[in-house]
């Protein structure tokens, strides 16, 4: 791994994002510099370029999480993004890289997890004593980073904490290359948008009643703020629910981003959908652990979603 440019002499420790040039990772790190952190992003490949003095970029293989790590790398916490499935990495890459991260200076972890490691149908209140019970691959490969950042917490005397967060709803710093890339994924609402204005219509996979709770991408930096500011615990471990506070449904959230949609080019926005299916859980996310840390925000889903419009518009997805 190659950092560049080299970081300045003197300088705080940098926060690390592993992932940082994703969907949640880009814009965590343009919102912690813009905080007046030092931030290194790491990822596969370049990012098309943050813009910001306070971002460095890094190379880093998670198939060799630790070759030509720069000693003077120093971070003194860590914020882990990516979703890794199997073949993606090497089995341990997380064990590894804490390790050689922790004799340069780490002392705080925080990763993204989600409320998936639940399973597919949440249903009645679901709080951080919900026994873990991942239904598919992507619930499962989470789930596994969890257990693995548990055991080294007290090994390695880190303070970890594990965000369950729900669907993110945000801009994209990224979301014009990613778009063109071939095979690269944008957001369930970057979709929705872009349907919305390419197409004047909204095709949803899910019945229009499946409810979920969706999280602003401004709320998530909130939480991630209060969450940074409190004392470290050398061997705490916590895992937080982080959602929006609310439940809504997919039928709702689609007409949110379709009226967001027509206001720019004013013309009706269908929504298509399955047939609605008796008996679909309700549920409800428990957050309020991760409140009493953070405090209060709006989880502005309207905001999030005209932000959404932009970058669409700005990657060529505008039907004029």
């Amino acid at each position: 791994m190659v950092v560049d440019p080299p970081t300045d002499v003197g300088a705080p420790p940098p926060t690390l994002v592993v992932g940082g040039t994703g969907h949640v990772g880009a814009a965590l790190c343009l919102h912690l510099a813009g905080r007046g952190r030092r931030v290194v992003a790491t990822s596969r490949r370049p990012s098309p370029g943050f813009g910001h003095p306070g971002i460095e970029e890094a190379r880093l293989d998670l198939h060799h999480p630790t070759d030509d790590l720069p000693d003077d790398l120093e971070p003194s916490t860590a914020v882990v993004s990516p979703w890794v499935i199997e073949g993606e990495a090497d089995p341990e890459w997380l064990d590894r890289l804490l390790e050689n991260l922790v004799g340069t200076g780490l002392r705080t972890v925080v990763s993204f997890s989600t409320v998936w490691v639940y399973g597919d149908s949440l249903a009645g209140t679901v709080t951080e004593a919900t026994e873990p019970m991942p239904s598919n691959a992507y619930g499962a490969a989470h789930l596994a980073n969890e257990r693995t950042l548990e055991r080294t917490a007290g090994r390695l005397g880190l303070d970890v904490a594990v965000f369950r967060m729900t669907n993110l709803v945000g801009a994209d710093p990224f979301h014009a290359p990613r778009s063109r890339r071939e095979g690269a994924k944008v957001s369930f609402t970057h979709d929705l948008a872009a349907m919305a204005l390419h197409d004047d219509r909204i095709v949803l996979r899910s019945p229009p009643s499946t409810e979920r709770d969706l999280l602003a991408r401004g709320l998530l930096h909130h939480r991630i703020d209060g969450l940074l500011a409190r004392p470290t615990i050398p061997g705490r471990y916590e895992a937080f629910n982080v959602g929006g506070g609310q439940t809504t449904t997919m039928g709702e959230f689609a007409r949110t981003v379709a009226d967001a949609a027509s206001r720019y080019h004013g013309r009706p926005v269908a929504i298509e959908h399955p047939d609605d299916q008796a008996g679909l859980p309700a549920f409800d996310l428990d957050s309020s652990r991760i409140e009493e840390v953070a405090g209060p925000h709006p989880n502005d889903l309207a905001h999030e979603v005209s932000l959404v419009i932009e970058d669409v518009l700005a990657a060529g997805g505008g039907n004029r």
